[in-house]
């Protein structure tokens, strides 16, 4: 996480790699993991012919949505509107919705949302299955990973690794290919943790952990543990909960 600052700062949005886990091509340009905001994030979204972002819900956020280019339709809470070039959109905290490009031209938002939700994991709530789930890889499974990661943490060393960890979770959450995380801890044992994360794939993971900037921000918290034990998982199926 980059620390916060007082002094301007300037990003250029091509230098973003950018997020397809939800669907077209989204750059988190101005937001903790880039200039060390604290209020709320800023970034672009890319929507090709077709393309659509997935519906989901900001729990925490209100969102401010401002066409530059493009003919799209933003479905919230089942209801279609319009969105044109120089239009802008507000959709409040808790509304579901899912941006679609509706036109034959590239698509170009600007978006923003306000306030920062309390954990990186709770800044968008997905309601439709993530990545396509007609994608594949070239053997045929599913493009979606599963990481788990178990370690020992002493009662005394406990605070110095939940402030390590504060400082992973927002710069990992604008890390290409990176859906979502939680640290977990044993409620029969507390010496027992587990951090557990979703990918788009176990490369993806992978090329994150292989990292210099994964090494520089892991090295606080494995000296707050012991006993670590890792496991990567390919996603073959997966059964969503219906809900009425």
């Amino acid at each position: 996480m980059v620390p916060m600052t007082k002094k301007p700062a300037r990003i250029r949005a091509d230098e973003i790699t950018p997020g397809r886990a939800r669907g077209g091509e989204l750059r988190i340009v101005l937001g903790p993991g880039t200039v060390g905001s604290r209020s709320g994030y800023m970034g672009t979204t890319v929507l090709q012919p077709g393309d659509r972002v997935v519906e989901h819900f900001h729990p925490y956020s209100e969102e401010f949505l401002f066409c530059i280019r493009g003919e799209q339709v933003l479905d919230i809470e089942g209801e279609e509107w319009t969105l044109s070039p120089g239009e802008a959109m507000y959709v409040p905290i808790g509304l579901r919705h899912r941006l679609r490009n509706v036109g034959d031209t590239e698509a170009l938002n600007i978006y923003h949302l306000g306030p920062l939700a309390p954990d990186p994991s709770l800044s968008h709530i997905d309601t439709e299955i993530v990545a396509d789930p007609q994608a594949r890889t070239a053997n045929g499974k599913a493009e979606t990973a599963r990481i788990m990661f178990s370690m020992r943490v002493a009662e005394e060393k406990r605070g110095d690794f939940l402030a390590a960890y504060e400082k992973v979770r927002y710069s990992v959450a604008n890390t290409p290919g990176h859906i979502r995380d939680q640290i977990c801890q044993s409620p029969d044992d507390p010496a027992q943790w587990m951090i557990t994360s979703e990918w788009t794939s176990v490369a993806d993971f992978f090329a994150w952990e292989k990292s210099e900037e994964h090494k520089d921000l892991v090295r606080p918290m494995r000296a707050c543990y012991t006993d670590p034990e890792f496991r990567s998982f390919a996603v073959v199926a997966e059964t969503a909960g219906v809900h009425t």
